[in-house]
């Protein structure tokens, strides 16, 4: 059971399924979203790998969104098109034209500046070949003839969970990937109000215990394992960096290109002088660092091709990009900073022992692997 954001530092304070799943540990998380820790999971390959990262990525020539120069949305009132309804809905048209299967989301990337961008998950990435060349989740069940339910991520969570249940109930699978999604909005915004979170915690609880109690009635042998993929930091500032770069004069997509994440920015530099100019910025900046080359290395995120960017400015914990691509407001609560934060670490809970303790969220594969071979 995948219960996105559910962090380490919340498994401790409210003691979640203390007694029903005793084996327990904290997991370093990937680097990253739950666009790049999604793959990791589904695959135990490292980004450089699968190629998931964040979501967009520099490729003027291969864009798909080249249209946009065309629509001139950027003129149009923004008070309206820049409103998450109507961004939404041009997600899903956009979607449909282009007969992408995966999660897509146009958030609030500019649209004159989307003709520069590819997007990675044009894909499912839980279906069979989603991850291709790479083998996913989905294929290594395939290969070994088992029978199996990968919960639809485009279902509701309450669907997804009754679902299970009653596959379990009926005996039909072997294996289970069941995914929630909402526990990651919730925190999102309630991540500062602990008596919520106890409450929402609760309803978790509650379907595990049900879970467990219908496995163990109908299987010999029943293993429930809940995995996660990162925590939630509280917001303690922002950073508008996009003005900072703005205020330098240079021209996007002559002289730079940049994706302004919520806890990263991430630079591809087009000539020397831009380069020159936004280091000096980059450099400057009191609540955020570059990353090293090694630190790329150790998150696997060191592409030959400078596919996710040449530069990429990590900020520090709580503080977020603001207005950022992904949102034009700061929310109470984020994740994607450096998983080495306590708030980062993900967790893996369990009603069995496990051969080997996972620490970082790639080794859930191989846990999996163990239940399907």
């Amino acid at each position: 059971m995948f219960i996105d954001a559910l962090g380490w530092e919340i498994i401790k304070k409210h003691d979640f399924c203390a007694q029903s799943l005793p084996f327990r540990y904290p997991v370093k998380m990937q680097f990253g979203y739950s666009s790049t820790a999604i793959p990791t999971i589904l695959s135990g390959k490292k980004p450089v790998e699968h190629k998931h990262f964040s979501f967009y990525y520099y490729d003027p020539v291969k864009s798909p969104f080249k249209i946009f120069k065309y629509l001139l949305l950027q003129y149009l009132p923004g008070k309206i098109f820049n409103r998450w309804r109507v961004r939404h809905i041009l997600s899903k048209i956009i979607k449909k034209i282009y007969g992408f299967t995966g999660y897509f989301e146009l958030y609030n990337m500019p649209y004159e500046r989307l003709p520069f961008f590819d997007y990675c998950e044009k894909t499912d990435i839980f279906a069979e070949n989603g991850l291709a060349p790479v083998k996913n989740l989905c294929d290594v069940l395939n290969e070994n003839n088992k029978k199996y339910l990968i919960s639809d991520w485009r279902k509701p969570q309450a669907f997804n969970i009754e679902q299970m249940k009653r596959a379990v109930k009926e005996k039909t699978i072997e294996f289970g990937f069941l995914y929630t999604a909402d526990f990651d909005g919730f925190l999102h915004d309630n991540i500062k109000d602990a008596g919520a979170i106890a409450k929402e915690a609760k309803k978790y609880e509650q379907s595990i215990e049900e879970l467990l109690q219908i496995g163990n009635d109908n299987y010999e042998d029943f293993t429930l394992a809940v995995i996660s993929d990162h925590g939630m930091t509280p917001l303690r500032g922002t950073l508008d960096l996009k003005a900072q770069i703005d205020k330098l004069g240079l021209k996007f997509g002559e002289d730079y290109a940049a994706v302004f994440d919520s806890t990263m920015a991430r630079f591809w530099f087009l000539n020397s002088p831009a380069r020159e100019q936004i280091m000096r910025v980059l450099n400057t900046q009191p609540n955020a660092k570059l990353l090293t080359q090694e630190e790329k290395e150790e998150y696997g995120i060191d592409f030959e091709d400078n596919m996710f960017g040449e530069e990429i400015l990590l900020l520090e914990p709580g503080v977020q990009t603001a207005p950022c691509d992904m949102g034009l407001c700061a929310l109470p609560g984020m994740h994607g900073y450096s998983p080495e934060d306590k708030d980062s670490y993900a967790c893996y809970l369990s009603n069995k022992a496990v051969s080997t303790p996972p620490e970082w969220v790639g080794d859930y594969f191989n846990l999996m692997l163990e239940h399907i071979k």
